[in-house]
C-alpha cells in the first residue's frame, strides 16, 4: 500500500510561495509519502486535467493498495495548512493495518 501526493504549484502563484515551506516540513514529517511537485504552468503529463485540479495551491493525496487499485483521496486548496495536514493523516491511517 501506498500513499502518493500531488502537489500542485505556481511561480506566479504568490500563497504557492507562502505555503512551500510548510509543505518542506510535510515531506520531512511523512517521508514514506512518494511526493510529485507539479508546476501548473509545466504540466506535460497532464496531473491537473487528470485530477481535475482548477486552483492553486491545492494537494491531491491518493493512497493505493499494492495492486494499485485506489483506497481512496481527498484534496485540499489554499493557506490552510491544518488541511493539508489532515489529509495526509487520513491517507497514513488508511493504508496502516489494523
Amino acid at each position: 500500500m501506498s500513499v502518493t501526493v500531488y502537489h500542485f504549484w505556481s511561480k506566479t502563484c504568490g500563497p504557492c510561495q507562502v505555503i512551500k515551506p510548510a509543505l518542506q516540513l510535510l515531506r520531512t514529517e511523512f517521508p514514506d509519502v512518494k511526493w510529485v511537485s507539479v508546476d501548473t504552468h509545466m504540466d506535460v503529463a497532464g496531473y491537473a486535467s487528470q485530477l481535475k485540479v482548477q486552483v492553486v495551491p491545492t494537494v491531491v493525496v491518493v493512497a493505493t493498495r499494492a495492486d494499485g487499485s485506489l483506497i481512496g483521496s481527498e484534496r485540499h486548496s489554499g493557506t490552510q495548512m491544518i488541511g493539508y495536514h489532515r489529509i495526509l493523516r487520513n491517507a497514513m491511517r488508511a493504508i496502516t493495518p489494523q
